[in-house]
């Protein structure tokens, strides 16, 4: 007998599995394992288990673990190079006895569709030096920018449409 036809969709199997990551991660930094820590820390666990099972385990098509892992493997540490190589350019630009700097507001459209992709893709835009991602409305951008080319770069949504599978 299957788990997953305990409840038709996988339902309990999800519970479960979130149950025991949120514990293990509780176990983890309480270090307190005396019976009242251990029955709070089962009791907490549970509950937010059933309330956010589907948030930490989608369903199977979803490809969290493939995103997960191309998110933290390849993204992650292109993002950091990005934001080291920009606060360079935007230290370079203040210091510079003429000061080249333009601020402008840029806005633009993008092809992502998911909510996670956009987030991230606002999200980056910010953590970079010399941009600041002022309002995402659907599609399209809204960005503060130190210098009209920062923003008019599309790497950087080129590499957040390929972590989460989209068209850009």
């Amino acid at each position: 007998m299957r788990y997953s036809s305990m409840t038709g969709d996988g339902t309990l199997v999800k519970i479960i599995a979130t149950f025991g990551i949120l514990f293990a991660f509780w176990a983890m930094l309480s270090t307190y394992f005396d019976a009242f820590h251990l029955i709070g820390g089962v009791i907490c666990s549970a509950i937010v288990a059933v309330l956010s099972h589907d948030l930490l385990i989608p369903g199977r098509r979803a490809g969290v673990i493939r995103k997960t892992g191309r998110f933290i493997f390849w993204y992650v540490p292109w993002l950091l190079v990005e934001i080291f190589h920009a606060g360079f350019d935007v230290a370079y630009r203040v210091l510079h006895p003429s000061m080249p700097i333009a601020p402008s507001i840029i806005s633009f459209d993008t092809g992502l569709s998911g909510d996670v992709s956009r987030t991230v893709l606002a999200n980056s835009m910010t953590l970079t030096p010399g941009t600041l991602t002022v309002d995402v409305e659907g599609g399209v951008y809204i960005v503060h920018s130190l210098c009209p080319t920062f923003s008019r770069d599309a790497t950087m949504q080129k590499k957040v449409a390929a972590v989460f599978e989209e068209k850009e």
